[in-house]
C-alpha cells in the first residue's frame, strides 16, 4: 500500500460514515459496509504498522 492508498482508504471510510448515518439505508446494505470497513480498518492498521517498524528500526541504528 501506498501513502495515497491509505488516504484513498481513509476518504472511504469516512463515505462509509456519511452513509451509514443515513436512517434510509437498509441493515442489509449497512452489512455490507461494515465487512467493508473491516477490511479497510485491517489493511490500514497494517500499513501504519509497517511504518512504525520502519521508524523504530531507524530509531535503533543511533
Amino acid at each position: 500500500m501506498t501513502n495515497e492508498d491509505y488516504i484513498n482508504k481513509v476518504k472511504r471510510l469516512k463515505e462509509i460514515e456519511e452513509t451509514v448515518k443515513n436512517p434510509e439505508v437498509s441493515l442489509d446494505s449497512m452489512e455490507t459496509l461494515i465487512e467493508e470497513t473491516g477490511r479497510i480498518v485491517k489493511e490500514c492498521h497494517e500499513y501504519t504498522r509497517k511504518l512504525r517498524e520502519k521508524v523504530d528500526s531507524l530509531n535503533n541504528i543511533e
